[in-house]
């Protein structure tokens, strides 16, 4: 793994979150969350050690462009990371469906868990706790963010793909060129 370009990935990946690029919505609808995209890229094809390496780093980088609480992002990214180092050599991972599939767990895991541990940290003992109280707009948000990331990330992945070897593991397309020699 080449740490320059994944530091250039993750640079482009919080520019274009934190400019909002492809919101289609200004009331936060239907916007791709490129930084956990991105984790969910690096958590599938490098090494172990470093993909939790990657995940790590890009939820710190979400904690830091973010208004939410310090360390949730990086706790919850890296988490998912984990997850999806587990269980990534019993899926077919150029398959566009379980790219798609992952994209989604991952950002309804990160959004949805990241809204329920602030409520929980801001929580104050003299109003009564009720998690699921206004979370209509939330949830809807969060669930039309996970569908359009979920529909934009495999044309992403095959992107990056394209840079090929500048990526610093082999990805699908080296596989299938090294089969045919």
């Amino acid at each position: 793994m080449r740490w320059i370009t994944f530091g250039i990935l993750l640079y482009l990946a919080t520019a274009l979150q934190v400019a909002h690029f492809g919101q289609w919505s200004e009331a936060g609808y239907f916007h791709v969350e490129f930084i956990p995209m991105l984790a969910v890229f690096y958590a599938l094809y490098p090494a172990e050690d470093y993909a939790l390496l990657a995940c790590l780093c890009c939820g710190f980088l979400y904690d830091l462009t973010g208004v939410g609480l310090l360390g949730v992002n990086t706790i919850l990214l890296s988490l998912a990371g984990y997850g999806i180092i587990r269980i990534r050599m019993n899926i077919f991972r150029q398959n566009p469906i379980s790219q798609a599939v992952l994209v989604f767990l991952t950002v309804v895991f990160v959004l949805l868990g990241r809204n329920i541990l602030t409520r929980m940290g801001l929580w104050s003992a003299d109003q009564p706790m009720t998690l699921l109280a206004g979370y209509a707009p939330t949830i809807g948000i969060t669930l039309s963010s996970a569908i359009y990331t979920a529909l934009v990330a495999p044309w992403v992945f095959r992107g990056l793909f394209m840079i090929g070897p500048l990526l610093g593991f082999d990805g699908p397309s080296h596989h299938a060129r090294n089969r045919n020699r």
